[in-house]
């Protein structure tokens, strides 16, 4: 294994994200003053409902263009565009259906905007494939630092015209077209996406539709098991409380998640591509391994002792129940975090349907945790700390069975060689 080249192409992402990490922490301080906990727990309300279609935006197929042969991914490209546009439009009709129901307010608007925030997912997520497939790693992480700067630009422009959860939303929507049409040029002009060829996209859907029909039901519950905690927690405790739970995430997990994508992206194609030349990957494995626990120690470390007191000088008084939100579910951070930078392990093994149980016993844990404390009468930190627990048992038990496969597989590669000597 390259470790030099490894840690070029992950520094590479990395500080494209770090640079979008400070833009968004330079933001929180003043939108915290400006909206409340229940505008911020409508944001993330309307974050996750675009996120379970988004995760399934492409199909899975923009999994396929880190691995498809040569004349493959600018095929599996317009592919995921044409399946994004489908999926965003169906998606739509249903939540719209709904919020009509509901008396949805601003739904004239929201309509679109799910609409836009939905197909652009699947946009950035594939063209950001097609670019890490041709090692442009420094494009893909300027465009994370793109969107995150305009998001926050046009959110505080309109906290301070336009005092509206909307503001927030169409910052967000913003965020992601300017995103989307930067990695789409630059995709263009430096490596090319041609036309779109009928015949090939259908050879390329034949090729790996095996593939992500199992990852497919897997991608929706881990969208699902990401995105069902604000829907339980304003089914029990309100609005407030899921803007809290928003809040308190975006300034613990978002920068571990961060770190861990840009560490996932590398390790993937890394993996991917040592799986193919020596037939196994371990070195890839435990040098990723290694990286992302100590990240996430330190970050464990930092949220237990610091958490509290600086929620309360960064935001404000009023944000105090989200640093103890952070203290709660720390632990449990830092496992998930490691085990998602590991999680593609499980398509250089093809073994796609391990992810489908994970991500099924995840969405088990959460529905748990919800169901003991709706018949508990629970209060909110019970709730959250019992959810911690059992999610924090699940994900360091994928973790393990992800690190057995990956060594039996070294050891049955190295085996004969053995045995030769």
């Amino acid at each position: 294994m390259d470790r030099r080249q490894y840690f070029r192409q992950f520094l590479a992402l990395f500080t494209g994200t770090a640079a979008a990490l400070v833009f968004n922490l330079a933001s929180y301080p003043l939108l915290a003053r400006i909206y409340s906990p229940a505008d911020f727990g409508l944001f993330a309300i309307f974050i996750a409902v675009s996120a379970i279609p988004g995760a399934i935006a492409c199909g899975r197929f923009e999994l396929a263009i880190a691995n498809a042969p040569h004349s493959g991914p600018r095929a599996l490209l317009w592919l995921c565009w044409t399946i994004a546009i489908m999926v965003s439009l169906v998606a739509t009709m249903l939540v719209s259906l709904y919020w009509w129901r509901t008396d949805t307010p601003a739904l004239g608007l929201l309509v679109p905007l799910l609409f836009m925030a939905i197909v652009l997912t699947g946009v950035t997520n594939s063209t950001t494939m097609y670019l890490i497939r041709h090692d442009s790693f420094r494009f893909a992480a300027a465009g994370v630092v793109v969107r995150t700067a305009t998001t926050v630009i046009v959110q505080v422009a309109l906290a301070l015209t336009w005092h509206s959860p909307t503001g927030l939303i169409i910052g967000f929507c913003l965020g992601l077209a300017v995103q989307a049409l930067l990695v789409v040029v630059v995709s263009a002009r430096g490596h090319g996406i041609g036309r779109p060829h009928i015949g090939q996209m259908r050879a390329m859907f034949r090729r790996f539709r095996a593939q992500v029909s199992v990852d497919i039901p897997g991608s929706v519950l881990a969208a699902l098991s990401m995105n069902l905690i604000p829907f339980f927690l304003q089914f029990l405790y309100g609005t407030g409380a899921v803007g809290f739970y928003l809040l308190g995430q975006r300034i613990a997990a978002l920068p571990l998640q961060l770190f861990n994508d840009s560490l996932a992206q590398v390790y993937f194609q890394r993996a991917a591509r040592a799986n193919d030349e020596r037939g196994e990957f371990w070195s890839e494995f435990r040098f990723t391994l290694l990286w992302s626990g100590l990240i996430s120690l330190a970050m464990l470390a930092g949220l237990v002792l610091l958490a509290k007191p600086v929620v309360v000088l960064y935001l404000g008084a009023q944000w105090e129940v989200a640093g103890t939100i952070l203290v709660i579910l720390a632990p449990m951070l830092a496992i998930r975090s490691v085990t998602m930078s590991l999680a593609t392990t499980v398509f250089v093994l093809r073994r796609p349907a391990w992810l489908l149980y994970h991500n099924l016993a995840s969405v088990a844990a959460m529905a748990l945790a919800f169901g003991l404390a709706w018949a508990s009468g629970a209060d909110l930190l019970r709730f959250l700390g019992l959810l911690a627990l059992l999610q924090g048992v699940e994900f360091a038990g994928f973790l393990l069975v992800l690190g057995l496969a990956a060594r039996k597989q070294f050891s049955l590669r190295n085996v004969p060689a053995l045995g030769q000597r």
